[in-house]
């Protein structure tokens, strides 16, 4: 990461080139929407940080596309029903200003 802005938006690639990571640094803490690529190119995930956490709904998805886990985070703690490994799990309810985002 040498020469790497930790204030504004930022890029990272795999050794083959493809974007890897793309989000932003506030005050050098990643910050808002992110995005995580396979080494193929397809999406991996989608999501939003607050202070380097998971903040609100989150997705992950298979390198062939295919979504794998969807789940709403409350500073970086599962919260409410996510979808993983194909079935419906619940955690502790999220707080109001969180709910339906998932």
């Amino acid at each position: 990461m040498t020469g790497e802005s930790k204030d504004g938006p930022f890029r990272r690639y795999h050794d083959n080139g493809q974007l890897w990571w793309k989000g932003t640094y506030k005050d050098g803490v990643e910050e808002g929407p992110i995005e995580t690529y396979h080494e193929n190119g397809q999406l991996k995930s989608k999501g939003t940080l607050r202070d380097g956490k998971g903040e609100g709904l989150i997705e992950y998805y298979h390198d062939n596309g295919q979504l794998g886990t969807k789940g709403t985070y409350n500073m970086g703690e599962k919260c409410g029903e996510w979808f993983e490994g194909g079935e419906t799990k619940t955690y502790p309810p999220c707080p109001p200003d969180l709910e339906g985002e998932n």
